[in-house]
This record gives C-alpha cells, structure tokens and sequence, in this order.
C-alpha cells in the first residue's frame, strides 16, 4: 500500500517532477509580482509621508 501518490516509473517520476517544477515557478513569479507591485506601493506612501 503506502502512498498512492508515489509513481514506480522512473519516466512518469520525472515527468510528474517537471509539471511541479514548473507549478512552482509559476507560483513564485506571481508572488514576485505581487511583493513588485505592492512594495513600490508601500514606498511611494512612505515617501510622500516623509
């Protein structure tokens, strides 16, 4: 039994490794986006409170 989600396949193991490899990345460039976004926000606020 164990994980069901584990794959024997040495190809489909790879191939399963890339797609969350690249969910990942995806996941970390709108992250960076938003921090973009929202930190020169947060600066521009900061700025003109000075």
């Amino acid at each position: 039994m164990g994980n069901e989600n584990y794959i024997q396949n040495p190809e489909l193991q790879n191939e399963q490794m890339k797609d969350e490899n690249e969910v990942f990345n995806s996941f970390i460039n709108v992250m960076v986006q938003i921090v973009e976004k929202y930190g020169k926000t947060v600066l521009q606020e900061l700025d003109c409170a000075a």
